[in-house]
């Protein structure tokens, strides 16, 4: 869709949504104990508005079936309130009158955390505010809360969407409520006529760690059944958050020395782990391994080493250690086999050894080449410090910054095969890269799974979903939160604005794949004089829009959402008459110099007529038409239109162009 035709649409939307305002707004007046405003979900408002972002009267938030959406706004005290609390209407289709379901919306107070210095290695511009400060990041279990005269007190939307919804543009209200007044502000869902893939065609994993149950959830027992139903609430979060690949400890495998000498292998404990979170229906890959440590216990040791075994046994009933290379002969060969068994080889990934670097690199070559002879059919994966290793890997995992210093070795084994993922850690990260920390933009958690489409890139690991300090509501360690992405309270976990961010990027890397589809299926229904047509290119230029490099990328959520806009836009407007796709060489958005040439190739339904820039080009039998228009600083972008029945289609690509 043309830019115009995208701003009318935008225009549609605030209209029906300016109904809703007039209707539900009422007069303020100085005497009132709060007002409320809207802002972007994908803005840090501090409780002293520090940098206050740019505010709404109503809030206005878009999806499609099956998302997860969310929404802000804020409570702004002109004086001391108690006892305040929310509730949101329920929300009603403009048109049909039918309602959405009131229990898929939620609400959070968004709760503060003290920071008392930055995370290192970014600059000033980088972070949100300088510390100390406090910062906004878990959303609360409190209902009702008092709040102090001059706080900017956020609340946080959370909508999730049936498969089965009704399109349309909804009207509701979120209310406020203390001890003298309330006020309310309103809300308008517009929901297009899609739905988001349940596959997830992204993979995403978070290590989360078991030894919090019991002095931040107050489980007793090890492996008892309140154990286990935790281990199944950690599940259920992590895939409502669209994570689908689980982490499980090879140390959860028990291994008996017999009278006789051999080992025996007792997969009870790993597999009812394993089965926890395949039972969420969501989960599509596990990972483990990590059997091997660094000499000396130092990451900069030039030896990887195979690690011990705590084994029991039957003879004498101890437990025993034995060494690494008297163990793994037997025991990988017997749990290749098992997972075989389960039905679960082809869904499990083997790590080696966490960030092998150069000083180890050789010791990393030797020592997962032994592994690989005894699991051949396992794909090994590590996140990695060195390019060296990816001859010894299936799935490689650099850090994202590494990525881009040696983009061209990574992207070189990936075209023999290897598949590529990224991953972040915070501190240790060079700048100006998508980061973690709770004192930077929040879109960062968003923005990094646009990387991962613009790049090809199929995974993200992150090493924090629940690494805690002994109290992270007040204590947020050395990593400056990136050790989770979830707050433990006693019956669970609390969600983070990061890991709700996380969870809206994963969805907006389904939108870029929704359109590709599209554009697969166009190709695969033509013949081979459309081989030209790569499904993923639209996709990747909507995206460039977002992330211009691995080191540069947008912060303005309404750049973000443009984009997400125009994702929707074309998918309305494809399947519209006239058929019409077009691809530019070199693609959108590139810098080009003064009076560059741009290949125009297309393809339009049988009898449409094709104008470039207003100048006709003939069409083929087949549909296919092919141009070139040259770009200046003052003609900068291409309009293509396409004319078939008395109804018209246009199609504009922008480039910059030097002066």
């Amino acid at each position: 869709m043309d830019t115009a035709s995208k701003n009318h649409s935008r225009l549609l939307s605030l209209a029906s949504c300016f109904i809703i305002l007039v209707l539900a707004s009422g007069s303020l007046t100085t005497a009132q104990p709060f007002k409320l405003f809207g802002v972007s979900d994908l803005s840090t408002i501090f409780e002293d508005g520090f940098r206050l972002p740019p505010t709404n009267d109503t809030i206005i938030i878009f999806g499609i079936r099956g998302e997860i959406i969310s929404g802000q706004f804020v409570i702004l005290a002109f004086n001391n309130l108690s006892n305040v609390t929310v509730t949101v209407s329920s929300f009603k289709n403009q048109v049909t009158g039918n309602t959405f379901p009131v229990e898929n919306v939620a609400w959070n107070f968004v709760g503060a955390i003290p920071l008392t210095t930055n995370a290192p290695n970014q600059p000033k511009e980088a972070l949100t505010r300088v510390a100390p400060a406090r910062f906004p990041d878990y959303l609360m279990t409190e209902r009702q809360i008092n709040v102090r005269k001059g706080v900017h007190q956020p609340v946080w939307l959370t909508i999730t969407i049936p498969e089965n919804a009704e399109q349309g543009t909804y009207s509701g209200t979120a209310v406020v409520r203390n001890l003298q007044i309330e006020k309310s502000i309103p809300v308008c869902l517009i929901i297009y006529p899609f739905s988001l893939p349940s596959e997830r065609h992204l993979k995403i994993t978070e290590w989360f760690n078991t030894r919090w149950f019991e002095k931040l959830h107050g489980i007793q027992g090890e492996y008892s059944d309140d154990w286990f139903a935790m281990l199944r609430k950690y599940a259920d979060n992590m895939v409502a958050h669209r994570q689908n690949v689980f982490e499980v400890s090879m140390r959860s495998i028990v291994i008996s020395k017999l009278k006789t000498g051999e080992l025996e292998f007792d997969y009870s404990l790993f597999d009812k782990i394993v089965q926890i979170f395949l039972d969420t229906k969501k989960m599509d890959f596990i990972e483990t391994g990590f059997i091997t440590k660094f000499g000396e216990g130092d990451w900069n040791s030039t030896q990887i080493l195979l690690q011990d075994f705590n084994v029991k046994d039957q003879e004498t009933g101890e437990n025993i250690v034995v060494p690494g290379k008297e163990v793994i002969p037997f025991l990988l060969p017997a749990f290749e086999d098992h997972l075989r068994q389960k039905g679960w080889l082809d869904k499990t990934l083997f790590h080696i050894k966490d960030e092998p670097s150069v000083f180890n690199a050789i010791s990393y070559h030797d020592i997962s080449a032994l592994i690989h002879k005894y699991i051949p059919d396992l794909k090994r994966i590590d996140a990695i410090e060195t390019s060296y290793v990816s001859d010894y890997l299936e799935v490689a995992v650099p850090q994202i910054d590494h990525l881009a210093t040696w983009y061209d070795d990574f992207l070189k084994a990936a075209k023999n095969g290897m598949e590529l993922w990224i991953y972040s850690v915070g501190i240790y990260q060079a700048t100006s890269f998508p980061n973690k920390t709770i004192d930077v933009p929040v879109i960062d958690n968003r923005i990094m799974h646009w990387v991962n489409y613009k790049y090809d890139l199929t995974g993200y690991l992150h090493w924090g979903w629940n690494q805690w300090t002994e109290n992270p509501y007040q204590e947020v360690g050395e990593h400056i939160g990136d050790g989770w992405h979830v707050y433990p309270v006693k019956g669970g976990v609390l969600n983070s604005l990061r890991w709700e961010q996380m969870r809206n990027g994963i969805q907006d890397y389904e939108y870029l794949h929704l359109l590709e589809e599209k554009i697969c299926v166009l190709k695969d229904s033509l013949g081979s004089v459309f081989s030209w047509i790569d499904p993923k290119r639209r996709s990747k230029e909507i995206a460039g829009r977002i992330v211009q490099s691995l080191a540069n990328q947008t912060n303005d959520p309404e750049i973000l959402y443009d984009a997400k806009m125009e994702i929707i836009n074309e998918l309305i407007d494809f399947d519209k008459s006239p058929g019409l796709y077009v691809q530019v060489n070199p693609e959108e958005n590139t810098l080009l110099k003064n009076g560059s040439t741009v290949e125009i190739f297309g393809w339009a339904e049988r009898g449409t007529r094709i104008f470039i820039n207003d100048d006709e080009l003939p069409v083929s039998n087949q549909g296919l038409f092919l141009g070139i228009s040259d770009l200046t600083s003052i003609r900068h972008s291409i309009k293509v239109k396409a004319v078939k029945d008395n109804k018209t289609k246009e199609i504009t690509r922008n480039f910059v162009v030097e002066y």
